[in-house]
């Protein structure tokens, strides 16, 4: 598969993403899995249509979010909306005047995942651990080395990447699993930690 991505590289396009409320639209398409309409997300988010319209047409200029198909009820044609299949890249190794409020994003991208998992154990640490034990993993946190060739490392990210892309809609029995992966190359850091 062809990893189309789409770069955030401008200062005006990283203030797109970098909104509050633009996150929030953002995450809550992922989680729907399937096309939805500007007013479904504004009274779902408990924002104004307008105010939902508004920031869906600059994700739409970015690409990130695309038409979906459109249909025609009780007279009214009503736009579906879907996030893009593209992959969104910060552009954290663009070396750049951006590159601190890029790393703030990100920080914040990892933040809400992490929080959203502290809460769900927090909330459901019994029947997680019951699901565990059954052999179910809803929830967990792997952390470790793996020792690859530069080969064995881009077939890693290709084989993450294409799983996530081929399971980003919802089907019949799926549920969202919000997650967020990091990896680097660990002997680049420097020599403090060698």
């Amino acid at each position: 598969m062809v990893n189309d991505k789409i770069i955030i590289t401008s200062d005006n396009d990283l203030k797109v993403v970098m909104s509050p409320i633009r996150q929030k639209i953002m995450k809550f398409m992922r989680f729907e899995g399937r096309p939805v309409t500007s007013k479904y997300i504004a009274d779902n988010l408990n924002i104004t249509p307008s105010s939902a319209r508004h920031h869906i047409k600059l994700l739409e200029q970015l690409g990130i979010i695309v038409t979906d198909h459109c249909e025609v009820i009780n007279g009214i044609t009503a736009k579906y909306l879907t996030i893009t299949d593209k992959t969104i890249s910060l552009g954290q190794n663009i070396n750049d005047e951006l590159s601190e409020e890029r790393d703030i994003l990100a920080r914040n991208m990892i933040y809400e995942t992490y929080n959203g998992y502290q809460n769900l154990l927090k909330d459901n640490r019994n029947l997680l651990t019951d699901e565990f034990n059954k052999g179910n993993k809803f929830a967990d946190v792997l952390s470790g080395v793996v020792h690859l060739t530069e080969k064995e490392s881009n077939e890693l990210y290709d084989i993450v990447n294409n799983f996530i892309h081929s399971h980003s809609k919802s089907t019949e029995g799926s549920h969202p699993f919000e997650y967020a992966l990091i990896a680097y190359r660990a002997d680049l850091k420097g020599n403090e930690e060698k």
